[in-house]
């Protein structure tokens, strides 16, 4: 594969898992013009995803008994610790001015999945 290729690849696959991002992301991320203003936009969707991840841990967390609701506090703990050190690993091999850019896209992205996951244990079949 060429490098063309896969430096457009790097900015297209982010955008095929949009949907479950905000609004407000998808306009911030059109009018940034800069990486300053990109990364800002990634930060201010990583905060709403996590929002949104607590949120529907909390209602998980509520519903389980407490057998199962351990299990997912001991599994939310590992993978909290797997998404940072993940993340840090991106950022490690990416260098250069994409690494700050590719951090935060880490976070957000398996911040959002998890949330989506969390939500679909919470609610089988929706």
């Amino acid at each position: 594969m060429n490098k063309r290729y896969l430096m457009l690849l790097a900015f297209v696959a982010p955008l095929a898992l949009a949907d479950d991002n905000s609004p407000a992301y998808g306009q911030c991320m059109d009018k940034a013009s800069s990486t300053l203003a990109m990364s800002s936009c990634i930060q201010n969707e990583t905060q709403r995803q996590d929002q949104r991840l607590n949120r529907v841990y909390k209602q998980l967390m509520a519903k389980l008994e407490p057998g199962p609701q351990k299990s997912l506090r001991d599994v939310q703990r590992q993978w909290i610790a797997y998404r940072d050190a993940n993340c840090r690993f991106h950022v490690q091999v990416s260098g250069g001015t994409m690494a700050q850019l590719e951090g935060g896209m880490c976070v957000l992205d398996m911040t959002r999945e998890r949330a989506a996951e969390l939500e679909r244990v919470l609610s089988p079949g929706q």
